[in-house]
């Protein structure tokens, strides 16, 4: 336990003095501000006074800033990911580390432990931006915020797991590259068809087969009700397609548990990958 929190501990000051971390942050910071307040004067300026057609205005932007919200909580895990254990392991520092008390076990909780900390206190940030913005916006809408950090962040762990272990097996950029292909380029085509099979716009039995075998060796990114609530809104307002609106559901029970798989299988992964690191 000592050593993980020592590991921890040092990682956190390590991660501390990154700059992509600190330019990802700032680049967030800035890129939310300055959304918020150019669509709040884009609309004040040039909305007519009556009702537009389909969703309110402040929920397509809750579900706007919510997704930049999430792509820069994405940077931030590839961020921490490809520096956590890569430069340890390649300045050297890694062996003054394991020539302590410290075992590999230790040395990768600690890892995990102050990456996970990195994201929550990143993204927490910016999500408390990412609320005031909401609320300048008007609506209504800010309480959803809480429902996308916790997506957020549980969705970004699990690619920072990835990275991080990739990262004890090759260069960190390439190990980045894996990562990004395998989790947003494979995973989201999986699950786009997924989710054409789940409403039946993809109704042959061999795809339909096919598809949901291969779902299941793609983590499932969590998913907060703001997507929903905005196709409802579409639907409701006469712009959806009918029966041929592709509905993406909040996740449930299923995800989560699935989620948590995951999170045992790549926490696991980054172990195995440390252990077999000859240092």
């Amino acid at each position: 336990m000592h050593g993980t929190i020592a590991v921890a501990r040092y990682t956190l000051l390590e991660l501390s003095r990154r700059r992509v971390l600190l330019v990802f942050f700032l680049l967030g910071f800035i890129g939310i501000i300055a959304l918020g307040v150019g669509l709040r004067i884009l609309v004040s300026t040039f909305q007519s006074g009556e009702a537009s057609a389909g969703p309110p205005l402040e929920l397509q932007f809750a579900a706007l800033i919510s997704g930049v919200l999430a792509d820069f909580g994405l940077l931030v895990a590839y961020a921490i990911g490809m520096t956590a254990i890569y430069h340890d392991l390649e300045s050297g520092a890694a062996v003054s580390i394991f020539s302590k008390p410290v075992s590999r076990l230790a040395f990768t909780a600690g890892k995990i432990f102050a990456g996970l900390i990195g994201l929550i206190v990143i993204v927490g940030l910016l999500a408390v931006e990412t609320r005031i913005a909401i609320a300048f916006f008007g609506g209504g809408y800010e309480d959803v915020i809480t429902e996308q950090v916790v997506a957020v962040v549980a969705n970004t762990l699990l690619v920072m797991l990835l990275v991080l272990a990739l990262t004890t097996w090759m260069n960190n950029i390439i190990a980045a590259v894996v990562a990004f292909v395998y989790y947003n380029v494979l995973s989201g085509i999986v699950q786009q068809l997924h989710n054409f099979v789940a409403n039946g716009v993809i109704g042959d039995g061999v795809w339909k087969t096919l598809i949901s075998i291969v779902y299941w060796l793609f983590p499932h990114p969590l998913t907060s009700s703001i997507p929903a609530a905005l196709i409802r809104a579409q639907t409701a307002s006469g712009n959806g397609s009918g029966s041929a609106q592709v509905v993406i559901n909040a996740s449930g029970p299923g995800d989560i548990a699935w989620w948590a798989f995951l999170l045992v299988l790549f926490s696991a992964f980054v172990y195995f990958s440390v252990r077999r690191r000859q240092v």
